[in-house]
């Protein structure tokens, strides 16, 4: 199951391996409602449609024209 398939935090808890990931001071926390991204200086929720937008435009293939 992918994290944006999650319905409700129960899906998350049950069917992922992990719902966040952590390194040094740079935090990442997916719940079904939203993305967290957190740092030392900062916290930054981002719903997750428009983060799923996000993720698609970086992951997809960028050719020049």
């Amino acid at each position: 199951m992918k994290p944006c398939d999650c319905k409700d935090m129960n899906d998350a808890l049950r069917e992922l391996n992990e719902i966040g990931i952590t390194y040094n001071n740079w935090g990442f926390v997916v719940s079904p409602t939203f993305v967290r991204i957190d740092s030392a200086q900062c916290t930054l929720r981002i719903p997750m449609t428009i983060f799923k937008r996000f993720a698609e435009w970086y992951l997809e293939d960028q050719k020049p024209e």
